[in-house]
């Protein structure tokens, strides 16, 4: 029996290995190794639509395709992940308003594409606002993360919410706070 886990816990159990009595070698059988790839499979998929890229697939398997299959399946999540976290660091950089963060040029494809707008987007602001001005936003912001910070910390749960054309917004401490920035950034001229 194999069972296959991952940073959340056990996963099912399966039956595809057994050791013969005789040699105490494992002893495999090629259906249920492929149902166990399968329910590895949906697994890893159903995490990482979820947001969960930690959990890897077993690349124990006895038939080589499956065990190439599983370490390519790995390495594609881990690569995911490292881009998300690449681009996770420089958001969270940028809200503390830090406009000399960028995305390193290593990414490829659509996140490549997604780098060059990011930096983009730093540059453009950074250049509207001048030196005095990233200064200025940069101050700014490390206040309004001081505020949210002492704000979460009382224990209030912020929600996002996405409001019809007609909606008005409903007044609570994040639109407060968010009252609070705008009025900051009223006097703020370039």
């Amino acid at each position: 029996m194999v069972e296959t886990t991952n940073s959340s816990g056990r996963n099912m159990a399966h039956q595809d290995r057994a050791d013969d009595p005789d040699t105490g070698a494992a002893v495999t059988d090629p259906a249920d190794q492929k149902a166990r790839f399968c329910a590895e499979v949906a697994a890893l998929a159903n995490a990482a639509m979820n947001g969960d890229l930690r959990r890897r697939m077993n690349a124990d398997y006895a038939d080589p395709d499956l065990r190439r299959s599983a370490v390519i399946l790995n390495e594609l999540i881990l690569s995911i992940d490292g881009n998300l976290s690449d681009f996770n660091d420089a958001m969270a950089a940028f809200a503390q308003g830090d406009l000399r963060v960028s995305v390193r040029a290593k990414h490829r494809g659509a996140f490549g594409q997604l780098q060059k707008n990011f930096n983009l987007a730093v540059a453009t602001i950074r250049s509207v606002l001048g030196e005095q001005g990233s200064e200025r936003f940069t101050d700014k912001a490390t206040k309004f993360g001081r505020m949210l910070a002492a704000f979460k910390s009382k224990g209030t749960a912020f929600g996002v919410r996405i409001p019809g054309e007609d909606a008005q917004p409903i007044p609570s401490p994040p639109h407060d706070l968010w009252l609070k920035l705008a009025d900051a950034l009223d006097d703020f001229s370039i």
